[in-house]
C-alpha cells in the first residue's frame, strides 16, 4: 500500500515542480513587447507595424533558433576543457574563444533583429519604447531582489 501511494505522489509532486518551473521561467530573456496589449497601445503601433515586427520577429527566430545548439555545444565543450584537469591553458583559452566567438554571432543576429524592428518604429515610438524597456528592466530587478 505505501508504494502505491508514493508511486502515486512522486509523479503528481513532480509535475507540480515542473509546472511551477514552467511558468516562474516564462518569458525570461525572451520578452516580446510587441505582443503586449498595453505597449502596443501605449506605442499607438498600426496594424502595418505590428505585421512588419511579427515577420521580423519570425524571420529572424529560425535564423536564432538554429544557432541556439551550436552556442551550447561550444559552451559545454568548454566546461569540459575547464574541468578536465588534463586541458592545457591553450586548449582551454581556445574553447573559450570559440564559445565567446559563437555566442558573438548570434548576439550580432540578435541586434539585426532588433535594428529591423527598430527600423519600423517612428521616432517618438523609439524613445517611448526604450523608457518601457528601462522601466520594464527595473521592475524585473525588484521583483528578483525579492525572491
Amino acid at each position: 500500500m505505501k508504494r502505491f501511494i508514493l508511486f502515486s505522489i512522486v509523479p503528481l509532486v513532480l509535475f507540480a515542480f515542473s509546472a511551477y518551473g514552467y511558468q516562474h521561467g516564462k518569458g525570461h530573456g525572451k520578452w516580446l513587447w510587441w505582443k503586449d496589449p498595453s505597449i502596443v497601445e501605449e506605442l499607438k503601433l498600426d496594424d502595418k507595424q505590428k505585421t512588419e515586427i511579427d515577420e521580423i520577429s519570425s524571420t529572424y527566430k529560425g535564423k536564432l533558433e538554429e544557432m541556439r545548439p551550436g552556442v551550447d555545444e561550444k559552451r559545454k565543450a568548454f566546461k569540459q576543457a575547464m574541468g578536465n584537469p588534463d586541458s592545457t591553458r591553450d586548449e582551454i583559452t581556445k574553447a573559450y574563444d570559440e564559445m565567446w566567438d559563437t555566442k558573438h554571432r548570434m548576439k550580432k543576429v540578435m541586434l539585426e533583429m532588433k535594428l529591423d524592428i527598430r527600423g519600423v518604429l517612428t521616432p517618438d515610438q523609439i524613445t517611448k519604447l526604450n523608457q518601457i524597456k528601462e522601466q520594464h528592466k527595473q521592475e524585473m530587478i525588484q521583483k528578483h531582489k525579492k525572491q
